[in-house]
């Protein structure tokens, strides 16, 4: 049959393109283990076991070819070389599809005036008392006196799902996330400020080292954190770890009677795979939208693959361009919160980030939904060792968990609203500070916690 140019080629696998890549890219030498996710069949004898013969089965099929297997209620992971994915895919009874197991990776206070926290706290008290938030990322140092004020993260009740060794937060990035949604920085001792690190382009990856001019607090200062790594100490995880902990945590209000965790911080995410799955509908995609449907709040940060570069003309100059329906898994989850980074001070002067990843999503759906503070924002450090306790940093790793803590504020001054994550997300979109850009650029637009809080 002959080939048309550029017509796109639609066609039904059990093995995803992705895989079969990495399959075929194994020319000569000793084949390498392939980390993936095997999604089951349903039973058709006895449809009310749902997946778990088919997972029962693969299982025993596993056994002796994986170093390890893990597992949710939905999906089998495992690392398998070339010719065991191969003999895995013949099991069509049990298997549906093999998907590869995306390396997710992280996407890195004036801002708490930006998003008028501060106002709520004065006018309405609104600190995020009673209110639990998880933080999906490299870990917390929970012995930072940010959190050590007010015993913020709930070590009972946190996690380790990555392949590290430890819950402690090696790498810096879930630390510096957690203190933008929770914690304050205690009052001077001897009134000797805290040190913050920032960085200034003639000085490299040398950071400078200054007194903290106040101390800092995350957005809902009074939240209680659970510490649920996902991502290991060199910043990178997998999505299978992800899908591992949305599942801890979509269990854990299922045993009691009350809410033990009320939302999520995702500051991670992978490109999006076109030839694998629809847009939004990846097994991590999935599994956020699970999340959601049984309560959960999932706030997502959209990526830093907003700019790019292309060949200009016959010169073939670089350029640098920004780069639309540049949103990474799983924020192009409809049912998530998904957010985009701004200036940390002055949104409305400098708009949205270069970096920010843009919508619409590749299916054409409006993402980002909101915007919030990503440049600059000075949050913990989880080195004190090195010399100072707070650092700077930029991404929308770190405007995500502006609107987390948003959010967490609004449900301590509005009960009511606690396990209703679609009320929620209307509450914050119909609230947002328009800020006169492309829709595809900044959604809705700033996160406005006093009207927010007003609104209802």
């Amino acid at each position: 049959m002959r080939e048309i140019p550029h017509s796109p080629s639609l066609k039904s696998f059990i093995i995803a393109p992705s895989v079969q890549r990495k399959i075929d890219a194994q020319t000569g030498g000793p084949p390498q283990r392939i980390p993936i996710i095997v999604c089951l069949k349903e039973s058709a004898e006895h449809p009310e076991l749902g997946v778990q013969a088919s997972k029962d089965e693969i299982k025993k099929f596993l056994a002796d070819k994986a170093d390890q297997i893990n597992d949710s209620d939905f999906y089998v992971f495992a690392s398998l070389l070339p010719d065991d994915i191969k003999k895995l895919a013949d099991l069509t009874d049990w298997v549906y599809q093999i998907w590869l197991d995306d390396t997710t990776y992280a996407h890195l206070l004036t801002s708490t005036d930006t998003v008028k926290a501060t106002s709520c706290w004065r006018t309405f008290d609104a600190r995020g008392k009673g209110i639990t938030w998880a933080v999906m990322d490299t870990g917390i140092d929970a012995d930072h006196p940010h959190f050590a004020t007010l015993n913020t993260v709930n070590k009972t009740l946190s996690r380790n799902f990555s392949s590290s060794a430890t819950l402690d937060d090696q790498d810096g990035h879930g630390t510096h996330v957690a203190g933008i949604i929770a914690g304050m920085c205690p009052a001077w001792e001897d009134k000797k400020p805290f040190h913050v690190a920032t960085f200034v382009e003639e000085q490299g990856e040398t950071p400078q080292i200054d007194d903290l001019a106040a101390p800092p607090s995350g957005v809902a200062p009074q939240a209680k954190l659970l510490n649920i790594k996902v991502l290991n100490d060199d910043g990178t995880g997998s999505a299978s770890a992800a899908i591992r902990g949305l599942e801890y945590l979509r269990k854990l209000n299922d045993v009691t009677r009350g809410i033990q965790v009320d939302g999520v911080n995702m500051s991670l995410g992978y490109p999006f795979d076109p030839e694998s799955y629809g847009c939004g509908y990846s097994p991590l995609c999935q599994e956020v939208t699970r999340a959601v449907e049984s309560g959960l709040i999932v706030v997502i940060s959209c990526g830093n693959w907003g700019y790019g570069q292309i060949k200009m003309g016959t010169t073939g100059e670089l350029v640098t361009v920004a780069v639309v329906s540049s949103i990474t898994d799983p924020a192009n989850t409809e049912a998530a919160i998904s957010v985009g980074s701004v200036h940390k001070g002055k949104p409305h002067r400098y708009g949205v980030s270069y970096f920010s990843s843009k919508g619409p999503t590749a299916d054409g759906r409006m993402k980002p939904d909101l915007v919030a503070p990503g440049e600059k924002i000075i949050s913990c450090h989880a080195h004190p060792e090195q010399g100072y306790h707070y650092r700077e940093a930029s991404g929308t790793s770190a405007a995500a968990p502006h609107v987390s803590g948003a959010i967490a504020a609004f449900l301590s001054g509005h009960q009511e609203f606690r396990g209703d994550p679609e009320g929620v997300k209307e509450i914050f979109i119909k609230s947002a500070t328009d800020l006169g850009r492309e829709r595809a650029y900044q959604g809705a637009g700033l996160v406005d916690l006093l009207r927010a809080m007003m609104s209802v």
